[in-house]
């Protein structure tokens, strides 16, 4: 079961007492669960909650360059004292697009401070309308999405690869992290972000 952005555990408390039961999503099946095991699956909840955050206060794994279709990945060194921004996106994704002016803004803002932007992707298995497609036909469509709805990424660090997916957990786009000046993740957020949230965050980080 996978909470949706802003689900909190007491709104799913909120939600649960009303019907005096609770469908658990487990291994694809429903389970409809009485009292006793309500309060088992609350405590599933809340720890699906800290996950979201588990990275959190945590030194960031390195980026693998993959194939970059922006700038080069920088080296773990060039990132010392730096603050940086990871946005995981995708090429289908319409809310990564929806995104595109905020994170350009906040990456033009910031970029004299010490901000680093880097975006990145992996390849899915397909294009446009969903046809399947080898991997350099995929990457040229990547290519392409970013000319169109993001070209403020073209100077900035794409790198194509389901590796650095993997080491931080992204499982939904958009994806944001921030690493501070030492190298810690400070914020991992999934889902959309407003541009307060966000220049707000990187202020943080900066001052």
């Amino acid at each position: 079961m996978r909470l949706r952005e802003g689900h909190t555990v007491e709104a799913m408390r909120r939600l649960i007492a009303p019907l005096g039961l609770l469908l658990v999503l487990s291994g694809g099946a429903a389970v409809a669960a009485g009292s006793g095991s309500a309060d088992a699956a609350l405590r599933q909840i809340d720890a699906q909650v800290r996950g979201l955050h588990g990275l959190e206060g945590q030194p960031a794994p390195h980026l693998q360059a993959g194939i970059s279709i922006g700038g080069r990945v920088p080296a773990a060194r060039e990132l010392d004292g730096k603050v940086v921004l990871l946005f995981f996106w995708a090429s289908w994704c319409p809310e990564c697009k929806a995104e595109s002016s905020i994170i350009a803004a906040a990456s033009e803002k910031y970029r004299g401070q010490g901000l680093v932007l880097i975006a990145p992707t992996q390849r899915y298995g397909f294009v446009e309308d969903g046809r399947q497609a080898a991997p350099d036909q995929e990457l040229r469509y990547i290519a392409h999405v970013r000319d169109t709805y993001y070209p403020f990424l073209r100077q900035v660090p794409t790198p194509v690869t389901d590796a650095n997916y993997k080491q931080y957990g992204v499982d939904s786009v958009p994806t944001h992290v921030l690493i501070d000046r030492k190298g810690i993740i400070r914020l991992y957020q999934r889902g959309r972000m407003t541009s307060e949230e966000l220049t707000a965050a990187i202020q943080r980080l900066l001052d």
